[in-house]
């Protein structure tokens, strides 16, 4: 009895025990959300673009008629002089082949008219009326010529079919848009500049395009043109021309509407080591006045608590910092609460 009274005693010491001491608690990771510092000696400003065609052409037909074969589909890429449409020849044919024969007949004769000509046999009137009626049919066959040739449309340049715009077997009239063929080595960047900011473009900027999916590939661009003006308020349309010697759209797979940003980088004389960052990111500790901000350790996967030296606001959302974060530094801008220095995160997902 003595015995089981024992062993009850040092159960329901160990379970007393267990109960008043609390396991070790996993480290428990956060998300945040982080942004990079900007240097306020190179500001930065990014834009959504797409990808265009630098050279394009709505092909067309120089004559009418019915279109008797259109030979290609959208997205088929065609070699410069292939045939990519037809319309019925025969029109254009006879008339060739009645202009033929009344060149023919006019070049005889005036063939014989200057053997006559050469012997004083006619008079040099009647030989310059003959020259003029043989002037007269070449230029009739001629034309016809060309316009027999036309009733078949070429590519004139290698390129793929974006668009077609008609049907085999419609009557098309002449100038009526049949494809429209793209150059897929000649791309341009289009993105929209709101107003407020045209003075960034104005300040001749270091230019770069980065795209989906070439993150952190920065390819060297220029300015090729915009239009001074906001169409319905949406703001200022600007067309860039990538003149990086590493970029080649066939070797990076970039094609017509691929998704890109566009960055305009540009120097602050003066303002060299100072950075800007969401004004999200700046907190005080425990009633201290000192702002202080996280900064995201990538290779440890960390945040590090940083005290900082602030210059004041700039705008509505952002603070400039002097001293405590360098340029392209990753401060933390949602997700701080309850955050402690040396914690393991993990980043949110844009």
């Amino acid at each position: 009895m003595i015995k089981l009274k024992f062993v009850l005693g040092v159960g329901i010491a160990a379970l007393l025990a267990s109960c008043g001491s609390t396991p070790r608690e996993e480290e428990q990771i956060r998300p945040v959300k982080v942004v990079a510092a900007q240097s306020l000696g190179s500001v930065e400003k990014s834009f959504s673009g797409v990808v265009m065609p630098d050279q394009y052409s709505n092909l067309a037909f120089k004559v009418g008629g019915p279109l008797i074969a259109l030979n290609v589909v959208e997205g088929e890429f065609v070699r410069k002089g292939q045939i990519v449409a037809e319309i019925d020849p025969i029109d254009y044919r006879l008339q060739y082949e009645a202009r033929r024969s009344s060149f023919l007949t006019a070049k005889s004769q005036v063939e014989r008219a200057e053997r006559l000509l050469a012997r004083d046999a006619i008079s040099r009137q009647d030989y310059e009326v003959t020259r003029a009626n043989y002037d007269n049919a070449k230029a009739a066959f001629e034309n016809t010529e060309s316009l027999l040739a036309e009733t078949k449309l070429r590519a004139p340049f290698d390129g793929f079919v974006q668009e077609k715009f008609v049907e085999n077997y419609q009557k098309v009239q002449a100038g009526t848009s049949i494809i429209r063929l793209i150059d897929p080595n000649q791309l341009q960047v289009r993105f929209i500049m709101p107003e407020g900011n045209l003075k960034y473009l104005l300040a001749d900027p270091d230019i770069f395009v980065e795209f989906e999916t070439q993150k952190g590939v920065r390819f060297k661009s220029r300015i090729k043109e915009y239009v001074p003006a906001s169409a319905d308020g949406a703001g200022v349309p600007v067309f860039l021309t990538i003149t990086d010697e590493r970029f080649n759209p066939k070797k990076l797979n970039l094609g017509v509407g691929f998704t890109c940003r566009a960055i305009l980088r540009h120097k602050s004389p003066g303002k060299e080591g100072a950075c800007l960052v969401p004004i999200s990111s700046i907190f005080a500790i425990d009633g201290n006045k000192t702002p202080h901000l996280f900064v995201y350790n990538e290779e440890k996967g960390i945040v590090e608590l940083r005290k900082v030296r602030e210059r004041g606001l700039t705008g509505r959302c952002d603070m400039i910092v002097q001293e405590g974060v360098a340029p392209g530094e990753l401060v933390v801008v949602a997700g701080s609460t309850r955050l402690v220095d040396g914690q393991k995160v993990r980043l949110m997902a844009e």
